[in-house]
């Protein structure tokens, strides 16, 4: 003869657990999550600020279009270089905006189309484009999603 216990145990936890689960999900469906939920609404009034002001923020270079220099080498190095950050926001155009150096643009985000002296050319996540110096573009921004650009530029400002 088999010895039937510890089987018998196994089915005995598993009717016990089959009873009881749906009183635990009945019981949290009628009670709802505690501590989740909405904060209240602020005070009219209220202006507690944040003192955050970011390290090196972003600034408007032309409508539509934010940059930030990230890094600068000096004239005594040779030729200058600066690495910029450009953000375009999603669905929008840009101004025009030239730049004091030749300029290699590394998109990291979105898609659009840059416009370089009347000449356009698409932009995606990956691409690689060279911008000459002193010469005028836009980027219009066809996504959902910011355009961000690593900019290094030779002989900048």
């Amino acid at each position: 003869m088999e010895n039937k216990g510890p089987l018998i145990r196994i089915l005995f936890l598993l009717v016990l657990f089959m009873a009881l689960a749906p009183l635990g999900c009945q019981s949290w469906s009628e009670r709802g999550a505690k501590g989740v939920g909405l904060l209240p609404a602020a005070p009219a009034g209220e202006t507690h600020f944040s003192p955050y002001q970011p390290a090196n923020p972003y600034q408007q270079l032309a409508p539509g279009l934010l940059g930030r220099k990230l890094h600068a080498t000096g004239p005594e190095v040779g030729t200058a270089v600066e690495v910029h950050d450009f953000l375009v926001g999603p669905n929008q155009k840009t101004g025009s905006y030239t730049l004091q150096g030749t300029a290699l643009f590394e998109i990291r985000s979105g898609d659009g189309i840059l416009k370089i002296a009347n000449q356009s050319q698409t932009i995606k996540t990956g691409a690689v484009l060279p911008v000459p110096s002193g010469q005028p573009f836009t980027i219009e921004n066809q996504s959902d999603v910011p355009i961000g650009i690593r900019v290094e530029i030779l002989g900048g400002s």
